[in-house]
This record gives C-alpha cells, sequence and structure tokens, in this order.
C-alpha cells in the first residue's frame, strides 16, 4: 500500500517532465525553422532549464512532508485506537468492578438472609423444645397425679370393701348370735309357759306367778307407771350415740337429713331386729347397718316393756 501511493508522484514527476521536454523540443523546432542564417540579427530564446536534482529534491521534500504528515495521522489514528482501546478496558474494568461488586452485596445479602434463617430455625427449635418439655413436665405430673388418685381411691375402695365386709361378717355373726339367743329365749320362754301352766293346771290357776294373773298385770302396769319421760328419752339418746359411734359420715354428706328406726332389743339389749320406716333412703340403708354394729346399752328393768319395740329418729353428728 505505502509503495502504491509513493508511485503516483513518480509517475506524475515522469509526466511533467516529458510535457516539459516536448515543450522544449517544439519551440526548439520553430525556432529552427525561423533562423536567419547569416545574420546576426535574430530574436532570442529564453528557455528555462529544469534542474532533476531540484525536482527530486523537491519531490523527496514533499514526499517526507507527506510521511511526516502520514506518521502524525497514523499516529494520531493509533492514540485515537489506544485511547478508544484503554477507555474500553476502563469500561470493561469499571463494569467488572461492578459486576464483582453486585456479587459481593449479593452473597452478602445470601449470607445475612441465611443467618436471619439459622437464627429464626433454631429460635423455633428452642421454642418447640422448651414447649416439649413443658408438655412433658405437664404431662409427667398429670400421670403421677392420676396415679396418686388411682391409689387413693383403690386404698378408700380396698378400706371401704374391708370394712364393708367385716362389718356385713360382723352384722352377719351378730344376727346369727342374736338369732340363736331368741331362739333360745323363745325356747326357755315356751318351756317356763309350759312350766307355769302345768304349774297353774295343778294349783286351779291360782299361782301367784302367772303371766295372766291380776297381780302381774298390776306389777306391769306399775312399772310402766313407775318410768317417766324423761328417762325414756335419755335411753334413746344412749341409743342414737351408740349408733351415732358406728355411723360414717364423710364430708358430712348426710348432714340434715334424718330417718326414722324401729328397733327390737332384748332385756339385755341385744339387737334383735333394725328396720327403717322412713326418711332419706341412702342414709336409711347405712343408719341400718350402723345399728346393727352398735353395742345397745342394757336398759333398766321397768323400762323395757316401753324401748323392747322402740322408734328412734337418727340423725348424723
Amino acid at each position: 500500500m505505502r509503495n502504491s501511493k509513493l508511485s503516483i508522484p513518480i509517475i506524475i514527476s515522469i509526466i511533467l517532465h516529458l510535457m516539459l521536454i516536448i515543450m522544449l523540443g517544439y519551440q526548439a523546432i520553430k525556432n529552427i525553422d525561423g533562423i536567419n542564417y547569416g545574420k546576426e540579427t535574430g530574436n532570442s530564446i529564453d528557455a528555462i532549464m529544469i534542474d532533476p536534482s531540484v525536482m527530486t529534491d523537491q519531490y523527496q521534500r514533499q514526499l517526507k512532508t507527506k510521511e511526516s504528515q502520514q506518521q502524525a495521522d497514523k499516529k494520531r489514528e493509533q492514540q485515537l485506537v489506544d485511547q478508544a482501546k484503554e477507555l474500553q478496558e476502563k469500561q470493561l474494568a469499571e463494569q467488572q468492578h461492578l459486576k464483582d461488586l453486585t456479587k459481593e452485596r449479593i452473597k452478602l445479602a445470601e449470607q445475612l438472609k441465611k443467618q436471619e434463617e439459622e437464627r429464626i430455625a433454631a429460635e423455633k427449635a428452642a421454642a418447640e423444645k422448651a414447649a416439649a418439655e413443658k408438655a412433658a413436665a405437664e404431662k409427667a405430673a398429670a400421670e403421677k397425679a392420676a396415679a396418686e388418685k388411682a391409689a387413693a381411691e383403690k386404698a378408700a375402695a380396698e378400706k371401704a370393701a374391708a370394712e364393708k365386709a367385716a362389718a356385713e361378717k360382723a352384722a352377719a355373726e351378730k344376727a346369727a348370735a342374736e338369732k340363736k339367743a331368741a331362739e333360745i329365749k323363745a325356747k326357755q320362754k315356751a318351756e317356763q309357759a309350759k312350766k307355769d301352766k302345768a304349774i297353774n293346771d295343778l294349783l286351779g290357776g291360782l299361782t301367784s306367778g302367772a303371766p295372766n294373773s291380776p297381780s302381774d298385770q298390776s306389777g306391769a302396769a306399775a312399772s310402766r307407771k313407775g318410768s317417766s319421760d324423761d328417762e325414756l328419752a335419755k335411753y334413746k339418746a344412749l341409743v342414737t350415740n351408740a349408733i351415732s359411734n358406728k355411723f360414717i359420715n364423710p364430708a358430712n354428706v348426710y348432714s340434715g337429713k334424718s330417718c326414722v328406726l324401729q328397733i327390737q332389743i332384748a332385756p339385755d339389749g341385744l339387737l334383735l331386729n333394725v328396720t327403717s320406716s322412713g326418711g332419706d333412703e341412702a342414709l336409711c340403708r347405712e343408719a341400718v347397718a350402723a345399728t346393727k354394729l352398735a353395742t345397745i346399752p342394757k336398759p333398766a328393768s321397768g323400762l323395757y316393756d316401753e324401748v323392747k319395740n322402740m322408734t328412734v329418729e337418727f340423725q348424723p353428728k
């Protein structure tokens, strides 16, 4: 490319030289045709001689100037290219820096997010663990309380069952003893009546010990007359107290309630029979059981006929 640029001025210079030579030749030919031979006078020819070295120097200077200009232009172009490249590199570096900063910010944000998630997870795990421990403790306490309650209820039930069994056994034994005593008493009474009848029959019904004799009736009437209401009330109070000693009133569930008891006893206070004739049903059931376990005091001989079939209104204390 550079050789082609240099050949153009050389060709132009050669063409100019040829044109100049042609012009000079033409002028010379013309002057030769018009020469007056033998005469000294004639027109002088002004000729300009071109020194090829001068033209070469001038051409070389132009060429150098052009090369210098081209080099300057090329240098400026290179500078522009270098500046553009440098600017591009700076822009690329700045973009890379921005990318790096963006990556760092994203990485930092991810780290912060991860730390926050870990913190939340740790707090959640701690809360769940605390809740689980609390639930376990409450469950253990509830199970312990339930076990203690069940044990207490079982013990109370066993105690109640044992007491009931003992009471039933004692009542059965007492009933059997009372029945046997009643049978013995009835047998003795029958035998005594038989003996009395035989004696009455033998003496003509004039014995003073006959049960239907006027003397016995008058004695019984005197006995009843001799017993006062105060003595009867005192004896019933003793019977009620004996029943209360055997009566169980848990948590005062029977307080304010009453039961009417019909009690039949022997002369020595032995309980022959007891029934309820009115009042709270549950209370009466417990009162009858307590009466069977109670030790009924022996009544006074003059009071027996009035208390052998007595009515007692029982109210728990």
